[in-house]
């Protein structure tokens, strides 16, 4: 994998020429140091949003990929309790019971 190395600007550059660092923001992911640290990334408004779409794809073919992988596990029966349990084992995120039944009553 090739690395890009990124704009890296002051956060005074910012504050002193705001509209030229969000014109090479929208070129291209820009990095905005403070003290000489990387703070943050500024990237175009559409090109977060094509990154958060690809994100929601992604998990959502996870999901489906461990469903589908308890379901073939599973014979005649898999309780809730042991989807959740290899939910959290592959994602790193802890769903209880509970949390789905609230989820179902807020739809």
């Amino acid at each position: 994998m090739v690395v890009k190395s990124l704009p890296i600007l002051p956060i005074s550059d910012l504050r002193a020429r705001a509209r030229e660092v969000i014109t090479t923001a929208k070129m291209e992911p820009t990095v905005i140091t403070q003290r000489g640290r990387p703070q943050v990334v500024m990237i175009a408004y559409e090109s977060y949003n094509e990154m958060v779409a690809r994100l929601e794809a992604l998990e959502s073919a996870r999901d489906a990929l461990i469903m589908e992988r308890a379901l073939a596990t599973a014979g005649e029966f898999y309780s809730v309790e042991e989807a959740l349990a290899d939910y959290e084992t592959a994602t790193g995120v802890k769903i209880s019971p509970e949390d789905l039944l609230r989820g179902a009553e807020s739809e």
